[in-house]
């Protein structure tokens, strides 16, 4: 049995502020995985008059088309994705000069002075692409983050099928049932990697370890260019989708692993 190309997905949360660090998972799977798009979004970085609308309050980019926002999402990009989403088109004309300045330092420094959450703008998100190819996610409601990381996990899937030349038919991926997202959403608070890298097939089912990390780092130390993930890292369970039935599973190894975090 060959290993698979490297590929995984890394996800810790943060659980007072919301937030996730995560590798492996990209716009793509926010556009796939979320229940329904954004209907406005404002960038952080950069300003460009040819590709997108300026709000003149502010002087940031602004998307308020639905199919643009998906398009934005969808392609790729020179420089790292910041944006936040807003509720209305004219709510960014009400942001006072200091409000403005806390969004410009969002997006330079990669974390908020005060809260990501705006009650003016009533935003739900806030993408931060990273440098080193990770991102940063703040939710309003973290619920809404296992959907993405289905859409990952399918991804990654799809991907490691298409790299066994031994499979020649098409494979169709349905998400990952929500009683196993909970699973693995529990074990994000000791940062989880799910080891695209590591799967193997046997007896028509694709094995994907999933392990959490055993060192107490913070949530932006993991460096994915870094190696030796493996030494400091524990399998707590193995992920499996049945090549025939199309179906899920969870295979758990450490039942105390997934036990309510204090």
């Amino acid at each position: 049995m060959r290993r698979l190309q490297r590929k995984y997905i890394y996800a810790n949360l943060e659980k007072l502020d919301n937030l996730v660090f995560a590798y492996g998972i990209d716009q793509s799977d926010f556009v796939h995985g979320i229940k329904r798009l954004p209907a406005n979004l404002v960038s952080l970085v950069g300003v460009d008059d040819n590709e997108h609308a300026v709000n003149a309050h502010t002087g940031l980019n602004v998307i308020n088309d639905e199919n643009e926002i998906r398009r934005y999402m969808l392609q790729s990009h020179s420089l790292p994705v910041k944006w936040l989403d807003y509720d209305e088109v004219g709510d960014l004309d009400f942001l006072t000069a200091t409000e403005i300045a806390e969004l410009l330092y969002l997006g330079h420094m990669d974390r908020p002075i005060r809260s990501p959450f705006n009650y003016k703008l009533r935003n739900r998100y806030v993408f931060l692409e990273q440098r080193n190819g990770g991102i940063k996610l703040y939710f309003y409601y973290i619920s809404a983050f296992s959907h993405i990381l289905s859409a990952a996990i399918v991804r990654h899937t799809l991907a490691a099928y298409r790299g066994r030349r031994m499979f020649m038919r098409s494979l169709s991926v349905p998400r990952v049932p929500e009683a196993i997202l909970k699973q693995l959403v529990a074990l994000m608070p000791d940062g989880l990697f799910i080891y695209f890298d590591q799967s193997m097939v046997r007896q028509r089912q694709l094995l994907v370890p999933v392990h959490t990390e055993t060192t107490g780092n913070g949530i932006e130390v993991f460096d994915p260019a870094r190696g030796g993930e493996n030494r400091r890292t524990h399998n707590v369970a193995t992920l499996k989708f049945n090549l025939n039935s199309g179906t899920w599973a969870l295979q758990v190894h450490d039942e105390t692993a997934f036990e309510p975090h204090l």
